[in-house]
């Protein structure tokens, strides 16, 4: 089959996750051997399937026989800020960049791990060179906002939301990216806000939903975090990663307060996590082992 082809046919299979992939490729000159061809096609499935380590490996392969593939760099600069090797990752964005200085979609991330290095001066310079390859970028517009806002010029800060929002205001997806990007980085403030603009544009974003109760959790309010989910629930009843978020919550409760003597509070909590994951095997244990129903 050819490669052109089967990129295409994996993203009719995929959907968003292959995107930004289909554009570089199709942007690109370059022409790739059909080994390297198979080897980022497989590298870009494990990436959506989760398989993070081996997915790296599979781009680092790749860059070893193409050292010019713009795709693998982009993919491998992403999976590298998965892993917190945030140098790594900028180094390999920056080489992406390099080889093509019109890949907004680099410089982008460029500019974001500035923001995470504080360099805050390089970072605007960096959204700036985005805006004037390409004056309709949102995220671009969004970001100098957010630059501005760090310097505490909140006039200017205003100003640049306001493009953002004229360029691509009613696009919660949008939103969503810029949140999971603050938020693989640790700036939960700025995710959380992302998330819930999500939210107000498409209320049924069950998505952004989840990653607002991960913030809740990791920052010790976990009846916000359970609040969150069941939220996620009520919206798409058969959401597996909302359900499987507060059985895991439900079960840490009930293990905190079964080894604190208070075995009538335990089992309520594993009652709990039966209510939103019938088929829980740890739950199910423990109250057979305790005596609840």
């Amino acid at each position: 089959m050819n490669s052109r082809k089967q990129y295409i046919r994996v993203f009719q299979m995929r959907g968003i996750p292959f995107l930004i992939g289909l554009i570089i490729i199709g942007q690109s000159c370059i022409s790739w051997p059909a080994d390297v061809d198979a080897i980022v096609f497989e590298a870009s499935d494990l990436h959506f399937r989760g398989e993070i380590d081996q997915a790296m490996k599979k781009f680092e392969k790749a860059l070893l026989l193409s050292p010019e593939n713009e795709y693998a760099h982009n993919q491998l600069g992403i999976l590298y800020a998965k892993k917190d090797r945030f140098e790594e990752a900028y180094k390999e964005f920056a080489r992406a960049a390099s080889l093509d200085g019109k890949n907004t979609f680099a410089l982008k991330w460029m500019g974001i791990l500035e923001l995470k290095r504080e360099n805050v001066e390089k970072a605007f310079e960096i959204f700036e060179r985005i805006i004037n390859i390409d004056p309709q970028n949102a995220d671009a517009y969004y970001l100098l906002g957010t630059v501005y806002n760090f310097r505490h010029h909140p006039s200017m800060a205003i100003e640049y939301l306001k493009k953002a929002r004229d360029v691509d205001s009613e696009e919660a997806i949008t939103h969503f990216r810029l949140g999971k990007a603050f938020h693989s980085l640790g700036m939960t403030k700025n995710a959380l806000l992302e998330y819930q603009r999500a939210i107000i544009i498409q209320p049924s974003y069950v998505q952004a939903m989840n990653e607002i109760g991960w913030i809740y959790y990791n920052e010790g309010e976990t009846s916000k975090a359970v609040d969150q989910w069941h939220q996620s629930l009520t919206v798409d009843k058969n959401n597996r990663e909302a359900s499987l978020n507060l059985a895991r919550t439900y079960n840490e409760m009930a293990f905190h307060a079964y080894k604190s003597g208070n075995v009538k509070e335990a089992t309520r909590c594993w009652q709990k996590t039966l209510s939103v994951n019938p088929g829980n095997k740890a739950a199910k244990y423990y109250l057979d082992r305790s005596g609840g129903k």
